[in-house]
């Protein structure tokens, strides 16, 4: 039986402390908020308790005092931001300990060792001279120890070579869905919903499942897996890791494909009308300019892009 502190709070308190979050969240308040947030709170018992619970939400799934985790959320995007809030509130009005799920909100990328924003592709090189590469939208962290050297996959993509000790320290990257060993190797891994897809360029690798049999990957297979199984291997894509060099290569791609994938290098909501959705696509487009690549789709194909905001747009029948 859940006691008074973790029963759920009504929709319309929940709404009305999500209200003093987000300004919270854009700054400092001034003195006429702060006197009204004052008054709110003491106003009911359920508003200090749902605020109280916010407060405890933001520093147990970050790790981090209220305090830290306020700074790093005013770092975030506004749309970042509105996916934080949605989720907050989501759990206030579950109650219980439900909110016990750290993974589900973006605290540990906020706060990971190297991350990248959105249109934003990182490289750096490790303490053992392994070459990493972040794409766009992306947070790892680097977890080297005197017996294996560990690199945890938080979100996003990484493209990696690999430093040659193997027999020394192990090279591992750790994903939600399970591990990959390298074995002098060249590979990126892309983790989203609840798999990951590998494109393995060079050497060898060992793919572990949380719940599933161990497998191994030669020089120019890639293949996805989940925490229980996988998919057919085939050839490694090399137009996969173009991001690195700020390009995104089309062959004969279906439209909501490309899209989707455009879409991890811009701000905002890109969509792709189900008309349009399987208009085959080829071509190089620059990264660096999102816009210019949907001025090239109207160029290239029977499609308009319709503009609601700045940050929402959909790619429809022209």
């Amino acid at each position: 039986m859940k006691n008074a502190s973790e029963a759920p709070i009504s929709a319309a308190i929940v709404e009305q402390a999500s209200h003093w979050l987000m300004l919270q969240w854009g700054g400092e308040l001034d003195k006429d908020q702060q006197r009204r947030f004052a008054e709110w709170r003491t106003a009911d018992p359920e508003h200090e308790r749902a605020w109280q619970r916010l407060e405890q939400l933001q520093s147990t799934l970050g790790g981090v005092s209220a305090d830290t985790a306020l700074t790093v959320l005013r770092e975030l995007p506004d749309a970042r931001r509105r996916q934080t809030l949605k989720l907050l509130g989501t759990l206030l009005l579950a109650g219980g300990s439900s909110y016990l799920v750290q993974s589900r909100l973006p605290w540990r990328e906020a706060m990971a060792d190297l991350r990248s924003r959105t249109g934003e592709r990182l490289q750096r090189t490790l303490a053992d001279g392994s070459q990493l590469s972040l794409n766009s939208g992306s947070a790892v962290d680097i977890l080297f120890s005197t017996s294996e050297r560990r690199i945890r996959l938080l979100a996003g993509e990484l493209l990696l070579d690999s430093g040659h000790e193997a027999a020394q320290r192990p090279l591992i990257v750790d994903t939600a869905v399970g591990e990959i060993q390298a074995l002098g190797t060249r590979f990126s891994v892309y983790q989203r919903d609840d798999k990951c897809q590998v494109e393995l360029f060079d050497g060898e690798l060992e793919l572990r499942p949380l719940h599933a049999c161990v497998r191994r990957l030669q020089a120019g297979q890639g293949c996805w897996f989940s925490a229980t199984r996988y998919g057919d291997i085939g050839p490694a894509n090399p137009n996969a890791i173009a991001w690195q060099d700020g390009r995104l290569i089309a062959e004969r791609t279906p439209l909501r494909e490309f899209v989707a994938e455009l879409a991890r290098h811009r701000n905002g909501m890109l969509r792709c009308d189900p008309v349009v959705a399987s208009l085959p696509l080829t071509g190089v487009f620059p990264l660096a300019d999102t816009d210019r690549v949907l001025i090239a789709l109207e160029q290239s194909l029977p499609v308009k892009v319709h503009r609601l905001t700045r940050l929402w747009t959909t790619i429809g029948p022209a």
